[in-house]
């Protein structure tokens, strides 16, 4: 399974062609599409599209999520520049909330330019120019797949753990009534937790049949 792009080599440069590569940064972006949101409403929410509170989370989820991106897109491309210099930049471990505050109300960015360097001071200075460069190209595509797979669900799980407060409390203006929800989140374990919403894309089908013919 191979990373977005922007941030790694594709696979297709190199003789590793029967490897599966995915169409967005990695696995992680298949589950924070509105797509894969909507399906979470309608099976562990209960609510179907004709109901307000659906289209009400629509609403908050798409609106948030841009506010998230454009808070967390320039550490993206920082990490993206970072990538092209081979620096090492030891990020697993790093929550998103380090970078930004999540609440469903507003997203609030918590980080400069600055705090970057100083928490990785060994790694080069990146030019503004080539910064701005790397943004435009993270927005030329959807920044939903092509952002940072592991702060993209992070934002997914912190997302839907406040959402299901909110419905259970039936609280407005987020929820017009209570709406029982019971789904046991992990950030651990959130990738199995909901892998029967994640997207499938239409070149994993291809990829699987590619085998079938050979077969």
């Amino acid at each position: 399974m191979s990373k977005y792009s922007l941030f790694d080599i594709s696979i297709k440069e190199t003789s590793l062609s029967r490897i599966y590569e995915t169409p967005c940064y990695s696995v992680e972006n298949f589950y924070t599409s509105v797509q894969c949101f909507s399906e979470i409403l309608r099976t562990e929410f209960k609510l179907t599209e004709s109901d307000e509170n659906f289209q009400r989370c629509i609403s908050l989820y798409t609106k948030l999520q841009e506010d998230f991106h454009n808070a967390v897109e320039l550490l993206n491309a920082w990490i993206a520049c970072q990538k092209e210099q081979s620096s090492r930049l030891n990020i697993s471990r790093l929550s998103v909330l380090r970078f930004v505050h999540i609440d469903l109300d507003k997203i609030i960015v918590k980080y400069t330019i600055n705090d970057l360097y100083e928490m990785f001071p060994n790694v080069p200075i990146i030019p503004q120019k080539e910064l701005d460069i790397k943004i435009f190209e993270l927005q030329s595509n959807i920044r939903q797949k092509s952002f940072r797979g592991k702060f993209e669900i992070e934002f997914l799980f912190y997302f839907l753990q406040k959402l299901m407060k909110e419905a259970n409390n039936g609280n407005y203006p987020y929820f017009t009534r209570k709406v029982n929800v019971i789904l046991h989140l992990s950030k651990k374990t959130i990738i199995s937790d909901l892998s029967q919403y994640a997207d499938t894309s239409s070149c994993l089908y291809s990829y699987l049949e590619s085998f079938q013919v050979a077969c």
